[in-house]
């Protein structure tokens, strides 16, 4: 991959100047002209559907050797045809906190404006590394070997994004009991973000992890560990509150896409109908991070009963098996409960398809198992935009117990739609490690009739 300005181990985060930052978020160039209105018009609605980038420049997600999202991007505009709209499932940046939050967004951006720049709206969800509370907690940072994660000498001899990603992850998700860990905070050395010598702390981690320094990596998974909880902890209300300023900041402020402002209405859920010729379906876009919000669940029952066509429902947390737990609050969001039913009720047939990220990998849930052709509802996970991948479906997911087991396929990846006054029809098209070319993992279609 070629680009102006190459970044050097002492890169700081985001690369402070313009120039670098441009270059650190370089994507692989295409002719996107020749593609865009290759498919003449008609009475078909195409979308594209991904999520999980993670956009960023340690090595964490997706950064700027590997440029996997925009290499997603890439096979979306060479592969989907003429596109009108795209559906993103959430957590977009590898971090929310405000010591680097637009030097992540231009990253994030220098992607996804490739669709604004060609009129196709991209219509966004919420996930859980955008979160950040209203005050930032007091961090208690551990040093990696304390909490029994030194890096083993072979996970050390890997590239340096591997590696730096899977400490980053071991420090995000400790596979230890919770006392155990809340025991070695309590005696860990603390970190106060709210304060300058707190904030000089945090960007000697970066630095240091711009360097491939794997210590650095656990200790800022550690950090958005204890960001992320002190979110959950909040009541339902205030997660709103704060997914509402946070949803303004992110896509209204600094990305611009004024679009979405009279959808949005000050909230961090909306609606919008797609529309051509005479076809119509309704996106949905739920906030995954406060579920069991009073008004966002009357707001998607109003949505559902006052629109007369398919609905495709997205956002970024899969229904929650809150009898088998995960031990972290970014999985177990609280309010699944009512929305589960639609998933099994007659209701709930208008919804033809349902779209989540979270998990990193892709995955197909739906009553007739692996069928070429299938009817409403549909759960997809398309968590395949950068981030780095899961190995199978996580433990703590949901799906009705007449369903067969999921179809799940390790790769990053994108979906495609095409969706008619009869059906949709499903195409997804993946690579299992981000440098082998994207090729068809799964294709199948949803009867509307």
């Amino acid at each position: 991959m070629t680009r102006a300005f190459s970044c050097t181990a002492s890169t700081t985060l985001g690369c402070a100047l313009s120039l670098s930052l441009l270059a650190c978020c370089h994507y692989p160039k295409s002719d996107i002209k020749k593609v865009i209105g290759a498919q003449p018009a008609g009475t078909t609605i195409t979308l594209a559907a991904y999520g999980d980038t993670r956009t960023g420049p340690w090595g964490l997600g997706d950064n700027e050797k590997q440029a996997i999202h925009g290499k997603v991007v890439d096979d979306i505009f060479k592969n989907n045809g003429s596109i009108d709209a795209v559906i993103f499932t959430g957590d977009a940046v590898m971090s929310n906190f405000f010591l680097w939050k637009k030097d992540y967004w231009k990253c994030f951006l220098n992607r996804t404006n490739r669709f604004r720049d060609q009129g196709i709206p991209f219509y966004p969800s919420l996930g859980n590394h955008e979160v950040l509370p209203a005050i930032v907690p007091l961090l208690k940072i551990s040093t990696a070997r304390s909490m029994g994660f030194a890096m083993l000498q072979a996970d050390i001899e890997k590239s340096r994004q591997g590696s730096v990603a899977l400490a980053y992850e071991a420090g995000e998700e400790p596979k230890i009991e919770p006392k155990d860990l809340e025991a070695t905070r309590q005696a860990a050395p603390s970190i106060d973000a709210n304060t300058k010598q707190g904030r000089a702390q945090l960007k000697q981690l970066e630095k240091a992890i711009s360097k491939g320094d794997t210590e650095a990596a656990n200790k800022l998974g550690q950090f958005e560990n204890q960001v992320q909880t002190a979110f959950y902890r909040q009541p339902r209300d205030t997660r709103c509150a704060a997914d509402s300023s946070t949803f303004s900041d992110d896509y209204l402020t600094l990305a611009k896409y004024a679009y979405l402002r009279p959808l949005l209405q000050g909230r961090s859920y909306y609606s919008q109908t797609v529309e051509k010729d005479t076809l119509r379906i309704k996106l949905i876009a739920l906030d995954t991070n406060c579920l069991d919000s009073e008004a966002q669940q009357q707001f998607f029952v109003s949505e559902l009963n006052n629109f007369n066509g398919p609905v495709i429902v997205f956002g970024h947390h899969p229904p929650v098996d809150y009898n088998n737990p995960s031990p972290w609050p970014w999985d177990m969001v609280p309010g699944w409960d009512f929305f589960k039913p639609y998933l099994t009720n007659a209701e709930g047939k208008k919804i033809a398809l349902w779209i989540f990220g979270h998990v990193h990998d892709y995955q197909r849930r739906d009553s007739a198992g692996q069928a070429a052709q299938t009817a409403p509802p549909v759960l997809l996970i398309a968590g395949g935009g950068g981030a780095s991948l899961d190995a199978a479906p996580a433990s703590f997911q949901w799906q009705p117990d007449s369903w067969p087991a999921a179809f799940q396929a390790s790769a990053y990846q994108h979906v495609k739609l095409s969706v008619t006054l009869t059906s949709i029809s499903v195409e997804v098209r993946g690579s299992p490690n981000g440098t082998d070319p994207f090729q068809v993992i799964d294709s199948f279609s949803i009867s509307l009739r």
